[in-house]
């Protein structure tokens, strides 16, 4: 049923006999499109204003605002259509400079770096997690109000600089400076890392640091085809900054982890606005029976899953604590997450006459999501098992001296916590005095995606070998 009133909603051509209109498309008639989409499809459509209190003439961006529910909606935008597409896919224009700001003395920031995109400008510079930087253009950077000021070249499309940050024993002086150009079209990678670590008492445990949930189903089945032939019993899942991505990708992970893995079970629950039914889906219908085969033999059948996950954890990576939970004990060691129960839709409209700089497509909040079991509502985030803070500057990605794989490989092999207790206390002596991750500040960066559902309300299945 939602998928015939999609169609219907984005081809309204044709199932009327008017002509289709010419001549130049105005706010107007853009607006107009939006308007309905929105008081149809929207999850809280009942408090868009009348249309007599609406101007149709603002531009689509301006006039998309007027009708969200603020402060309520967090997440529902417009862009132009082909970008929006390219954004939910990966197809981004970036440095691949993942970062985060810490706090130097009173009034000072600095820029230590998260991770590093493969390929990227910033991994042809040579710059690794953990780096740090003192300016921007020259330019020192400083916090007011708990929020870093004059850092935006790093987020914008033109090239900037950065000055290189040496630490000296309690200090940090001023290197070089390397420059960076964003490219276009560049396509982001969801895994940044695996690796088997084998603790003391000879466990195996699989690492996957898992940046976005992207549509790259066949390389997380591949990865954990490899941590299944490897023999692991344990899995640390690192989404530490994983802002989401799409909701059958999502189930498609929660599928290859836990014991009891079965095709035709309950997996989520999806709350629509007073227009559709609500809904509980099976994993069958979120990412298609044809892969029961080929999950079956990649699932790892674990009991326990350790989930790393921070303020900058959105989404589609919310969801995986969230619905992993009724299967299995999910072990959440990090911060409190994002915040974000919703899930939303990419609505395009069909006629060629909305083309080019007239091809808007929107991404509303359409859903709400619980687990199978109806756990959810977590608007204020997901609180952790183990409160641990990361320090600066980082630890290696997939290092044992990380503050939060320490405190997972502890649990995972008791024999090791006093080991990882020093490697941990090694890191906090390696912080700088006056230096601290400013909170606010990046969760302010972590820049959270879409649970996007098109695709699974399409009734479309992974394509999976």
């Amino acid at each position: 049923m939602f998928v015939s009133l999609i169609v219907v909603s984005s081809c309204k051509k044709k199932e009327t006999s008017e002509p289709e209109p010419t001549g130049e498309v105005t706010n107007s008639e853009i607006n107009r499109w939006i308007a309905d989409t929105m008081r149809y499809y929207y999850y809280w459509n009942t408090s868009i204003p009348q249309d007599r209190n609406l101007d149709f003439d603002l531009d689509p961006e301006d006039f998309f605002e007027t009708l969200l529910n603020t402060p309520t909606d967090r997440f529902s935008w417009i862009q132009n259509a082909e970008e929006l597409k390219n954004e939910l896919s990966g197809v981004i224009k970036t440095s691949g400079l993942g970062f985060s700001f810490f706090r130097i003395g009173e009034d000072g920031a600095g820029i230590t770096v998260r991770y590093v995109l493969e390929g990227s400008p910033a991994d042809a510079a040579g710059i690794k997690r953990g780096d740090i930087f003192t300016r921007v253009n020259g330019v020192a950077l400083t916090v007011s109000d708990g929020y870093v000021q004059d850092y935006e070249p790093l987020v914008g499309n033109e090239t900037f600089t950065l000055t290189k940050g040496i630490i000296n024993g309690n200090t940090i002086s001023e290197g070089g400076t390397l420059s960076l150009t964003p490219v276009e079209g560049f396509q982001e990678n969801a895994i940044h890392m695996e690796d088997v670590i084998i603790t003391d008492d000879g466990t195996k445990v699989a690492y996957l640091f898992y940046n976005r949930f992207l549509d790259q189903p066949q390389e997380l089945v591949d990865a954990f085809g490899r941590f299944k032939a490897a023999g692991v019993t344990e899995l640390i899942i690192d989404e530490r900054y994983n802002g989401g991505g799409a909701v059958d990708i999502a189930a498609l992970m929660s599928a290859l982890i836990h014991r009891g893995f079965d095709i035709n079970s309950p997996f989520i629950q999806f709350d629509f606005n007073s227009n559709f039914r609500d809904e509980t889906l099976t994993y069958a219908d979120m990412f298609g029976a044809a892969n029961e085969p080929l999950v079956s033999a990649t699932n790892l059948g674990l009991n326990r899953v350790f989930i790393l996950a921070t303020e900058s954890s959105a989404s589609a990576s919310e969801l995986l604590i969230n619905n992993l939970q009724p299967f299995i004990d999910v072990i959440h060691i990090g911060g409190k997450t994002y915040g974000k129960d919703e899930a939303s839709y990419t609505f395009e409209n069909s006629s060629p006459k909305f083309e080019g700089e007239n091809d808007w497509g929107i991404q509303p909040i359409i859903l709400k999501y619980k687990n199978k079991d109806g756990g959810g509502n977590f608007v204020n985030g997901l609180t952790p098992d183990y409160q641990i803070s990361e320090t600066v500057p980082f630890a290696p990605m997939g290092s044992r001296s990380d503050p939060l794989i320490a405190t997972a490989l502890g649990v995972i092999d008791p024999s090791m916590q006093v080991e990882m207790q020093r490697q941990m206390d090694i890191g906090r002596r390696r912080q700088l005095p006056g230096v601290k991750l400013l909170d606010e500040a990046n969760k302010d960066l972590s820049n959270p995606r879409p649970l996007d559902v098109t695709r699974t309300l399409n009734k479309t299945p992974l394509n999976l070998r």
